[in-house]
């Protein structure tokens, strides 16, 4: 182990916002500065929803400005984690083509039932082990295909975004294992892009960039961005695992000397929620389809056997809306608002289509609701008490059917990501799966990132070390169950609302 200091910095860009994170490792102990935050969304144009790619762009050299005038060139490396599925296309000169789509792009709705008329879901699954949904790669594409874009015509690649950006850092054209797996276009078993389902959906293989494992050293930073920024030509530029849940989950400060790989349970807890084990191989089989999950890559060809789950994206939302109507509450009063309403009233199914992209969340609560119930929650504490005992109740049900596909029963439940700070949603949650619930740290995406890193560049041995790094650095607060009897009996309830 070296001991000496390791600088690095992280960019982990999400779907609202970003941060450039700088991280210092010595002697074991990782600490973390944020160095600068910026926001990141949608842009709405005419009836299309759109990425500002080139201001993420702009904003990362803006960080490289901000660490140079803080601490010179002090700095090891960088490297790019993001949400996954989006992709930039270029043209023969490697120039992007038109404007980068947003995931919640209304141009998928109802392509993903047209692409398994082409080619069946039994062999799309078989195929690539990816859960479906209509925000996926694979229909973002076929939905050009099937509409005979322009744009097809003069792509030469395709590059995932923290692809891209690190295309336009480094010059090198990649895709990394992790990210690419999000795409429904990759193929574990052979361990490559799925050339044929490819062909099958109108697309052409040669579109997709060699692939490159996380922790790759892609080289150094360009010398008119170094010039620009004013750092050394020498900074390293490294793939990390550049999905940010694949980063996040990097990050789980499991102790893999205690718990074997399906012992364990990760929830990176944000915007989405996804529930999930560890797994030396990807499952790909009909229990697995049939409930929709998904084998995403995970740090040192693992896969994160997973599912999706609406997150905290619905109290988001409606947090929007009550801070337009001048509530401005802060998280601390909607969770005393929550606890003092009446308990398990109304349940939601937090993946129901309805909460996709409403233009009004409480409104689709509430019409969810008076469905259900005829009739709905009306207050902020009722509103915010339906959205998290409907998640926890959800995440009960999700493990369920994974201890039932992997046929083992899961020990402990480790809570990561924005999400692990709310205490209310934790207890919910220890006291829905009767576990023993971990939560933190907060940054694991980005602490994910910065650890690879130092994987990458020999200052960490292995990923039990990198674990071992993240208990001793940062607070773990853990979570044990309470009223499980009044919960089971919760859960037996919000059944018969998500299976009538």
């Amino acid at each position: 182990m070296d001991n000496s200091v390791l600088t690095v910095l992280a960019f982990d860009l999400g779907a609202s916002s970003g941060r450039s994170i700088i991280g210092k490792l010595k002697n074991n102990n990782l600490e973390l500065e944020t160095l600068y935050r910026f926001t990141n969304g949608g842009i709405r144009l005419f009836d299309s929803f759109y990425w500002n790619i080139l201001n993420l762009y702009q904003e990362i050299k803006t960080s490289l400005s901000l660490f140079v005038k803080k601490y010179g060139n002090n700095l090891n490396s960088i490297g790019i984690d993001s949400w996954g599925v989006d992709f930039v296309l270029l043209d023969e000169k490697d120039k992007i083509i038109g404007l980068t789509h947003h995931y919640r792009d209304a141009r998928t709705k109802g392509i993903m039932e047209e692409m398994t008329k082409v080619v069946p879901k039994e062999e799309i699954f078989s195929q690539t082990g990816i859960q479906f949904m209509s925000l996926n790669t694979s229909t973002q594409l076929f939905s050009m295909v099937l509409n005979n874009s322009s744009q097809l015509s003069i792509v030469k690649s395709i590059l995932m975004i923290p692809d891209y950006l690190n295309y336009l850092l480094s010059g090198v054209k990649s895709t990394e294992y992790s990210i690419a797996t999000t795409t429904q276009l990759y193929n574990p078993l052979k361990k490559n892009w799925a050339n044929s389902l490819i062909k099958k959906l109108g697309l052409q293989p040669e579109w997709f960039c060699k692939l490159i494992e996380p922790g790759t050293i892609l080289g150094t930073l360009q010398d008119y961005i170094t010039d620009e920024v004013g750092l050394d030509e020498n900074i390293k530029v490294i793939a990390p695992l550049c999905h940010d849940t694949g980063s996040a989950v990097a990050a789980v400060p499991v102790d893999m000397d205690k718990y074997k790989n399906e012992e364990w349970a990760y929830l990176s807890s944000g915007t989405w929620s996804l529930l999930g084990v560890e797994l030396i191989k990807p499952i790909i089989s009909e229990k697995a389809l049939k409930y929709n999950f998904t084998n995403e890559g995970g740090i040192g060809g693992t896969y994160r056997f997973l599912k999706n789950i609406t997150g905290l994206w619905l109290i988001q939302e409606c947090k929007k809306i009550w801070d337009k109507e001048n509530f401005n509450f802060s998280w601390e009063i909607i969770e005393e608002l929550t606890m003092d309403a009446e308990p398990f009233q109304f349940f939601i199914n937090p993946n129901d289509k309805i909460f996709l992209n409403p233009p009004n969340m409480i409104k689709a609560i509430r019409q969810y609701c008076k469905n259900q119930y005829n009739k709905f929650p009306e207050t902020i504490g009722e509103i915010s008490r339906v959205i998290f005992e409907s998640l926890a109740l959800n995440y009960k049900h999700v493990l369920n059917i994974i201890e039932d596909i992997i046929r083992k029963e899961i020990k402990i439940l480790y809570i990561i990501g924005g999400g692990s700070q709310n205490s209310l949603l934790n207890q919910f949650t220890s006291n829905a799966l009767n576990l023993t619930v971990n939560a933190g740290p907060i940054e694991a995406a980005a602490i994910g990132n910065i650890l690879v890193q130092a994987l990458a560049l020999d200052k960490i041995d292995n990923v039990s070390e990198l674990r071992k790094i993240v208990r001793s650095s940062f607070p773990i607060k853990e979570y044990l169950p309470k009223d499980t009897n009044k919960w089971e009996k919760a859960y037996d309830s919000y059944l018969r609302i998500i299976n009538p």
